[in-house]
């Protein structure tokens, strides 16, 4: 019998790695999955350095700097410590990607997958529209962009993959509905071993994200888990200037008023869903099966919507399906220690989702 897992840790985990993997290069990235440790530190700092207290620096800047002039400090000083942590930690991987980049030459033609593509491409436009800016502010422009995007492994992506997983570990159904369309396409995949290397070309055990992207009771699971589990915090507008503005059928909304979206009251709206706190990846499919015609952003809006929607939307769509068509074509979940959950705010440090996990035995 395998030993017990607790799947946020292990998503948080898995998906930094990744992330850091494809924005810094492999070799330049995260390794939280063999140091365990690590993974604790990084997201205990994580946690400090995002407490209720960050509130004032955030909201109300100029009284924050005006008050710490008179010495009353409105942060802990283990949210300023866990700050200068993980800043520290960035900057390491983007250091080493900076090495990397020296020797782009070689990396391109023999070793692609540690050169730095994303990180180059955000160095190389900060450098371009930085004006008169010194180094300084410039890496730390650059630092701030990485720290976005490298958060998402964080707050979204890992915090959504691993309700997922724990979704699907209460359900055993969902399981077997999943394995059996997942090997009715790609059979190899109950094959895996050690040995798969995604990154060479000629090995062919994985399907092609295409093929992925036309499983209906996968992209049924991925849906109802965003839908249950919104993947970020309320996310503010500040209304036009020069006029007022009707948004949700609220007219009249003055100018330069901020406005906030809250996915969590969008996807449980009970005029539109039913059952809206159970999961339910059936909802998304017709009569036949097939994933079915939703309404647009009034129904799903996982990743927003319009020209600042989530950058990461793909990304984390196809890390997803790949991760979850891979553990579920050779495994099989069930929850334990059950009286954990749903006592603490998801993705809290408190938070814990336990299951046993049993290979699969395929003739």
């Amino acid at each position: 019998m395998s030993q017990p897992t607790e799947l946020l840790e292990l998503s948080h985990s898995m998906c930094l790695d990744l992330v850091n993997g494809h924005l810094f290069g492999l070799c330049n990235g995260s390794s939280f999955l063999k140091q365990e440790e690590d993974i604790k530190a990084f997201l205990e700092h994580y946690e400090n350095r995002y407490c209720a207290e960050s509130f004032w620096p955030q909201e109300l800047p100029l009284l924050t700097r005006s008050l710490a002039k008179v010495g009353i400090r409105l942060l802990p000083e283990t949210a300023v410590q866990s700050k200068k942590w993980i800043e520290s930690w960035l900057m390491d991987m983007i250091r080493a990607a900076d090495t990397s980049m020296q020797t782009a030459e070689k990396l391109v033609l023999e070793d692609s997958e540690n050169y730095p593509t994303v990180y180059a491409s955000v160095k190389r436009a900060a450098s371009h529209r930085s004006g008169q800016k010194d180094a300084e502010s410039v890496q730390a422009e650059i630092a701030s962009e990485l720290f976005d995007h490298m958060s998402s492994a964080r707050e979204v992506l890992g915090l959504v993959l691993g309700y997922t997983l724990y979704y699907l570990a209460q359900n055993p159904a969902a399981q077997h509905r999943l394995l059996t369309e997942i090997v009715s396409v790609v059979p190899e995949m109950q094959h895996l071993s050690a040995s798969l290397n995604p990154l060479n070309p000629q090995d062919r055990r994985l399907p092609s994200p295409a093929t992925l992207d036309e499983l209906p009771y996968l992209s049924a699971i991925i849906n109802e888990s965003l839908r249950m589990r919104p993947n970020s915090t309320p996310l503010p507008r500040i209304t036009p200037a020069d006029r007022c503005v009707t948004l949700a059928g609220i007219e009249g909304i003055p100018p330069g008023v901020r406005v906030n979206a809250f996915q969590w009251l969008v996807h449980r709206d009970p005029k539109k869903w039913d059952r809206v706190d159970e999961w339910i990846p059936e909802r998304w499919l017709d009569g036949e099966g097939k994933l079915r015609k939703g309404n647009g952003e009034s129904q799903m809006w996982g990743f927003c919507s319009g020209p600042r929607m989530c950058a990461g939307s793909n990304l984390s769509q196809y890390l997803m399906r790949y991760i979850l068509a891979v553990i579920f074509s050779n495994f099989t979940a069930r929850p334990i220690r059950v009286e954990t959950f749903g006592h603490h705010t998801p993705g809290s440090l408190e938070d814990t989702l336990w299951v046993q996990m049993e290979r699969i035995v395929h003739p």
